[in-house]
This record gives C-alpha cells, sequence and structure tokens, in this order.
C-alpha cells in the first residue's frame, strides 16, 4: 500500500513538473510584425494598482505580463513561470496635463516599488524618499545564462517622483540584501552580498557588505561601513574570547 501510494505521489510530481509553463527566447532574426504580433498574443500585459502619490499630480502603474498558454519552442533557452519578473517596467501618468511616460527603455526586473504612499511608517520620515522614489531591480545577467532571473543580483536605484533621473546607488555586482533609510536625513544604509568565491552565485559562501550612502550635491556618494582591515579585527576579536581555550 506504501509502495502504492509513493508511486502516486511521483505520478502526480511529474504531472507537475509538465504542466510548468515556460517561455523560449526567441532566436530568429528579421521577424515580421505579423509574426510578432501572433507571439504577443500569448500574453496578457497586466496593469497594476496604481500608486496616487499625495500632493503631486503623478501616478504610477507598474506593468507586468501573465504568460497565457504554451507555444511551440522558439529556442532551447527559456524561462521558468517563476522566473518572470513582477514587474518589469512602470508607467507614469500625470494627471494635470495627461502626458505618460515610461520608468525605462531598457530591460529591467523590477521587484519592489516604494514611495511616501507605500512606505512603511518608519520610512515616511525621511527626507530622502521626500519627491524620490526607490525601486529593486535586476539588470545585468551576471552568471552569463543568458537570462535575467532570480539569480542575478539586484540593486537600489532611485528616481524623480516622475520617473526621471534613474539611477543606481548600490555597487555594481553586488546583490542587495537590506537596505533601511536614516530618518531626517538623506543617508540609506545598504546591505549586499558580495561575489567573493568567483562562482557567479550569491549565497552563504559570499559575505556580506555593509555601505551608508548619502544624497550630496545631488549625486549619491557610497562607502564601506566595515572596511576589510576593520571586519578582520572583529573576527580576530571573536576568535580570542570564544575560540582560545583560556
Amino acid at each position: 500500500m506504501r509502495q502504492l501510494f509513493c508511486i502516486l505521489v511521483l505520478i502526480a510530481f511529474i504531472a507537475c513538473q509538465k504542466d510548468e509553463k515556460r517561455i523560449e527566447l526567441i532566436d530568429q532574426e528579421n521577424l515580421s510584425q505579423t509574426q510578432i504580433d501572433s507571439i504577443l498574443e500569448k500574453f496578457r500585459f497586466k496593469y497594476e494598482k496604481p500608486i496616487i502619490l499625495d500632493s503631486n499630480d503623478q501616478v504610477l502603474i507598474p506593468i507586468s505580463t501573465e504568460f497565457i498558454q504554451k507555444r511551440k519552442s522558439y529556442s532551447k533557452v527559456s524561462y521558468e513561470y517563476n522566473e518572470y519578473p513582477r514587474y518589469w517596467n512602470v508607467l507614469f501618468y500625470n494627471t494635470k496635463s495627461n502626458e505618460t511616460r515610461l520608468l525605462t527603455e531598457d530591460k529591467y526586473r523590477i521587484s519592489s516599488i516604494s514611495t511616501k504612499n507605500n512606505a512603511t511608517e518608519h520610512e515616511r520620515k525621511l527626507k530622502s524618499l521626500d519627491g524620490k522614489i526607490l525601486y529593486k531591480i535586476g539588470d545585468i545577467d551576471y552568471n552569463k545564462d543568458r537570462k535575467l532571473n532570480q539569480k542575478d543580483p539586484e540593486f537600489l536605484f532611485i528616481s524623480e517622483i516622475d520617473g526621471t533621473n534613474l539611477k543606481r546607488i548600490s555597487p555594481i555586482n553586488e546583490d542587495l540584501i537590506h537596505y533601511e533609510v536614516v530618518p531626517n536625513s538623506n543617508q540609506i544604509i545598504l546591505e549586499t552580498r558580495r561575489d567573493i568565491n568567483k562562482d557567479s552565485l550569491f549565497n552563504k559562501d559570499d559575505v556580506s557588505i555593509w555601505y551608508r550612502t548619502e544624497l550630496i550635491d545631488k549625486e549619491w556618494q557610497i562607502n564601506e561601513m566595515i572596511d576589510s582591515s576593520f571586519r578582520r579585527k572583529i573576527e580576530h576579536l571573536y576568535f580570542n574570547q570564544w575560540l582560545l581555550k583560556k
């Protein structure tokens, strides 16, 4: 009976694997407009719940997509369903001028958007979010697998309230773990993960790095809070206090 149950579980698992939605990357060049439109019909472009900014004329609408059905293979390289970006762009709409614009025309994987309206109570106190929007964005295929997914690093970006002047704040090629804005200042504290063993992965084998970044003369200045020599001092202090037999 137990053996039969295990077989049924295995069959169900295989069935689920077969139903996993995939998007094959398209290799063909010089596609006609008809061919492009046919491919795009397999997707539903979703405009998410608007973020209406207080005391401002701007409305933000994050854009995502939904894969509707399977289609024939265009390439051996593909995205799994759970590798889709949460958002891949943001539409900005001005309620007074009726103008619309996109955040970017570059390929971005956007996992979070933070404004005064959807910020935490702690974040609302910050000067650094006055007239600014913070984003967690991935835009570098770090492991060179021709995909931009959760295996690649994320970075902290910032823009003006209308989506202009988009800038990267956190160091390139380091994965953003966490950030905290400092109350009543133009400072943000960042924690990143540095790929110290150069295996193109960001995991527990790598080291966490802490930074302080500050807006000075309209430019974000960033500095390590704990450099390598001070980190070594901390580690030796632990060794002397907890590992040496006394």
